[in-house]
């Protein structure tokens, strides 16, 4: 009988270390997709901001390319651009790991089944 809790116990205590493992995951994931959301919504708002400013210049027959306030709001776009590029490596990355770890985790619980199996 004590086996038999024992291994009830051993079986709800992983089961909840392989829960808080997964909400980590998962926390980790949305926050990578989060950030990339932003860095979109940024990016947008910025284009939007550069389009509005060379129309208004282009309107009162001035030149946008020496503008200084298209010049920045150009640079501006391209490190949004460059930390979009990154959020999404990053987000990637996260993905592969995961995947990583899932197949590695699969690979051990074949094992084990297969060792119990044998018992």
């Amino acid at each position: 009988m004590d086996t038999l809790w024992n291994n009830l116990v051993k079986g709800l205590q992983e089961g909840a270390l392989a829960a808080v493992d997964k909400a980590g995951d998962l926390t980790r994931v949305a926050r990578a997709r989060l950030d990339i959301a932003a860095a979109k919504n940024q990016l947008n708002r910025t284009q939007a901001e550069l389009g509005a400013t060379v129309h208004e210049l282009l309107e009162a027959r001035a030149d946008p390319a020496t503008n200084a306030q298209v010049q920045a709001l150009s640079q501006q776009l391209k490190t949004l651009d460059a930390e979009l590029i990154s959020c999404e490596a990053s987000y990637g990355a996260l993905q592969n790991e995961l995947a990583a770890r899932t197949e590695q985790t699969d690979e051990v619980d074949k094992t084990e089944q297969t060792d119990q199996e044998s018992i």
